[in-house]
């Protein structure tokens, strides 16, 4: 019979909760093909690229199709997971982890606006939101942090990734708006 603990003892048959289904697993990341995946990546790297290279024109129209060229579009001050310029950031991110939402499944667009107030004021302007960080699904603004951190909270965030065409890891599981970020 096999010992279920929250801690590692080593033991045969012993199951570590804790690492069954860390916070950043992605099961859509890991159901793709290395191509695919490599694919994504690119696909981002060069609509950064191309939105950060248009620097000193209106980005207003390429914003708009970079939006609508993803399922899934956060739009962020710094990278994520290394580089977070504000602390709001925080709450949407790991809103997204826990939905085993990742940098490289197709469809999903990080916008690192960081260093580019033209670019950010252009992204308030679109969503008409002054708030950063932002999500963007199917082309619709979803809001910000706190709307997003709210979503998970409740619930609907399950519905949305549904909606915009991704899945969450937490379909279908005991979660249904039980386990809240907390917000300060």
């Amino acid at each position: 019979k096999a010992v279920v603990s929250t801690q590692s003892t080593g033991e045969p048959g012993t199951i570590n909760l804790r690492s069954m289904h860390p916070p950043y697993y992605s099961p859509q990341l890991r159901s793709q093909t290395r191509e695919q995946t490599e694919a994504a990546w690119a696909k981002m790297a060069e609509w950064q690229e191309k939105i950060s290279s248009a620097k000193g024109t209106d980005r207003l129209e390429l914003v708009k199709e970079m939006i609508n060229d993803f399922k899934l579009v956060y739009i962020v001050q710094g990278d994520p997971l290394t580089d977070l310029r504000h602390p709001t950031g925080f709450y949407l991110t790991e809103s997204l982890k826990y939905h085993g939402i990742a940098r490289g499944i197709e469809g999903y667009m990080v916008l690192n606006i960081a260093d580019d107030e033209e670019l950010e004021d252009t992204c308030i302007e679109l969503s008409e939101c002054t708030w950063m960080p932002q999500l963007w699904a199917g082309g619709k603004f979803v809001g910000d942090w706190r709307t997003v951190t709210d979503m998970h909270n409740d619930g609907p965030m399950v519905q949305m990734l549904e909606g915009c065409g991704l899945s969450s890891k937490l379909k279908g599981c005991y979660y249904d708006g039980k386990s809240p970020l907390v917000k300060h």
